[in-house]
């Protein structure tokens, strides 16, 4: 057998394997949420529509993110009764990865059915962080940190670890919060992170054959199927919500996925660069006017869109679209400059757009979509 035939067919048998492990955590995650959504309504574990901000006009499960996890738990279990070979390095991260991401689920579904404060929210996510990133203090081959990434400008730029332990505890944290934000209407958080997860597991599984990113990829798999399994039940009408356990623990993944191959910062961020803008626009708009950057409002891109009249739906599919636009942009572009330019240029549009939008008036619900929901819904 040739060299060429050879690399083949291990690649047909990694793309078995990947697709495998995306269906059991699809599968696991599907079959799970009716029975979550049975528990949650007979013990009234349910959200209901006591802000103006929500968008839901009925109760609502709020602890889907618990179908989520051991969709993705499965998915990993998956992979290690396949054929895979890790090294002990990957091992060992994945477990902290697993660790750290129990934590964050466990203090955010605490969160939603009997609430925390806002400092206590911090203080988890910053522990989930640390779970992954203080290994690293034991020697090179621990932990997960940046430590370096490709310049825009040529060349590598290398962080002294004093420095590159704060900078990957503000990644982690800041990556769950954005996801966490964007996470206001029906299908939206889970669409774009099965975009990026989709785009993660593109930039690690097709690389030279014997490239240990291939084991990475199945993390990624493992994520976009148990999202897939979510987002049967979540998209308009949506029958359960992942709560701020899922939205954070969707981060958290997310987070962990782009630096435990390698930094993958510029990708990460090019995937969700308009959610990551909203998030740091509303910030400074909160604060040039007095206000909390943690009050809770209607300032979201994706609430200022509804009240323009969009539909749950459209606004999803304009995210996902935007986002799979820049994934793949992610994925072709030949240098890291291009990535940079584009971030540069996305970034300045998007200002643009939503500075427009801010000066717009916001308007409650309206009421034609209040009807559409209801319609869909019965």
């Amino acid at each position: 057998m040739s060299d060429t035939e050879q690399a083949t067919l291990m690649t047909i048998e990694r793309a078995i394997i990947a697709i495998i492990t995306a269906l059991v955590a699809a599968v696991v995650c599907g079959a799970t949420i009716p029975r979550v959504i049975r528990v949650a309504e007979r013990f009234d574990l349910l959200a209901y529509p006591t802000e103006a901000r929500w968008v839901h006009r009925r109760p609502v499960p709020r602890i889907g993110g618990l179908a989520i996890f051991l969709g993705f738990l499965s998915g990993l279990a998956a992979t290690f009764a396949l054929p895979v070979d890790r090294f002990p390095q990957e091992i060992e991260r994945i477990l902290l990865l697993v660790l750290g991401a129990t934590i964050i689920l466990g203090a955010h579904l605490y969160d939603d059915l009997l609430g925390l404060s806002p400092l206590a929210k911090l203080l988890c996510q910053v522990t989930g962080a640390l779970i992954v990133i203080l290994p690293r203090l034991r020697g090179a081959e621990h932990g997960l940190v940046i430590e370096q990434f490709n310049s825009p400008f040529g060349g590598v730029v290398v962080l002294p670890l004093a420095i590159a332990v704060p900078f990957t505890l503000f990644w982690i944290v800041g990556m769950m919060n954005t996801v966490n934000f964007l996470d206001g209407l029906d299908g939206l958080a889970g669409s774009v992170t099965l975009i990026a997860a989709l785009v993660m597991f593109v930039h690690t599984f097709f690389r030279p054959a014997g490239n240990p990113q291939f084991t990475i990829s199945l993390l990624a798999a493992a994520l976009a199927g148990s999202v897939v399994g979510f987002l049967l039940y979540n998209w308009h009408p949506a029958r359960i919500m992942m709560g701020d356990s899922g939205a954070m623990l969707l981060g958290y993944v997310l987070a962990v996925l782009s630096i435990i191959g390698g930094a993958k910062i510029a990708t990460a961020l090019l995937v969700l660069w308009v959610p990551i803008l909203d998030v740091a626009w509303l910030i400074v708009y909160r604060l040039w006017n007095g206000r909390s950057p943690l009050e809770a409002d209607r300032g979201h891109l994706h609430h200022r869109l509804l009240d323009l009249g969009w539909s749950q739906r459209r606004i999803a599919l304009a995210f996902v679209t935007i986002s799979g636009a820049f994934g793949v942009l992610a994925l072709v572009m030949p240098a890291p400059l291009y990535k940079f330019i584009t971030l540069v240029i996305g970034g300045l549009v998007g200002l643009v757009v939503l500075s427009w939008l801010a000066r717009l008036e916001p308007v409650p619900y309206r009421a034609e979509q209040q009807q559409e929901t209801k319609a869909s819904s019965q």
